[in-house]
């Protein structure tokens, strides 16, 4: 039996209450800069912004719980909580916000009409990967496991 905690499920938490915070406004600064004529964000670049915070924080906040947690182990985790939270904040499907923004702004460059309608709904799942040992989990382990040498006993 093991006590750990998914360390993505708190980080999940604590980027849920970031999200959730009135004082965390990504987009604040650029709309009071913005030019006339430009007085809001489609609801598409609003959540991404949201989506990129999020996940800045959860990839703070896994590098502060291990600061030697290699980089892909370190985004593995904050792409599963950013991910977790953003249902229990937005709930949205990206789907549905990226063919809602080419509606009312036509296509990009390089977008193609069949490649946009073909968006994933979700961002695309990373496959899980056996968890890679931090250097400082694999350090105390082998601390853990080390044994005092003791000479052999002198004989009388």
């Amino acid at each position: 039996m093991s006590f750990a905690v998914d360390p993505a499920l708190e980080i999940a938490r604590q980027v849920g209450n970031a999200l959730e915070d009135e004082a965390a406004q990504p987009l604040a600064e650029l709309q009071r800069n913005a030019p006339p004529g430009c007085d809001y964000f489609s609801e598409l670049e609003a959540s991404i912004s949201e989506w990129s915070f999020g996940y800045g924080v959860a990839w703070a906040l896994a590098r502060m719980r291990d600061p030697l947690l290699g980089s892909a182990q370190t985004g593995r985790i904050a792409d599963q909580a950013v991910r977790d939270a953003w249902r229990g904040f937005s709930g949205q499907v990206w789907a549905a916000l990226l063919a809602e923004d080419r509606e009312k702004r036509g296509p990009v460059d390089g977008d193609e009409t069949a490649a946009a309608a073909e968006v994933p709904a979700q961002p695309a799942e990373v496959p899980p990967e056996p968890a890679e040992d931090s250097q400082y989990g694999d350090f105390l382990g082998k601390v853990a496991r080390a044994r005092p040498r003791r000479p052999p006993p002198r004989e009388a």
